[in-house]
Parts: structure tokens; sequence; C-alpha cells
């Protein structure tokens, strides 16, 4: 079963406040389960999201890295690619 952490809980292990954490949660940007008047967050869902955003991170530094190596003349025209891709099946 997955370990459930209130908000001040979730908001500990994230080093952060737990105002924050709320409006992360109403936001729906962090998922959580409203209960009456408290907020209950799955170490799982805080763990996958901080996981999707390292691959982004790392997603955008490969990309920078290769664009500041690219010489222009290495770019292919968009007309170019355009007629190409038009032609596939």
């Amino acid at each position: 079963m997955d370990e459930i952490l209130t908000t001040a809980e979730a908001a500990a292990y994230l080093k952060t406040s737990p105002d924050t954490l709320r409006k992360l949660a109403r936001r729906g940007w962090l998922p959580a389960l409203r209960l009456a008047h408290t907020w209950r967050f799955r170490r799982k869902d805080i763990e996958e999201l901080f996981e999707e955003r390292a691959v982004d991170r790392a997603l955008v530094e490969t990309a920078e890295r290769r664009l500041a190596t690219t010489r222009e003349e290495d770019y292919v025209p968009l007309e170019e690619v355009m007629a190409k891709s038009e032609r596939l099946p």
C-alpha cells in the first residue's frame, strides 16, 4: 500500500511550506486527495513528479548543448524538411 502523507509531512519531505504544497494541490500540479478540510498526498506521486521533472530538465540540457555546438551550416531549411515529410507514406 502507498504511504499517505499529511500536508505537514509532505511539506517536510519536499522542504517547502505547507502553504506552497496546498497551492500546488489546489492548482492540480501535485496529485492530492482532499478529506474534509485537510489534504493527503501519496509519497509515490511526489516522487514520480520529481522524476518527471528531472527527465524534462535533462532533455532541455541536452538540447541546449546540441544547439550550442551546432553550426549554422548544419541546419536544414524548413522547406526541405516539409518537402521530405510530404513524401512520407
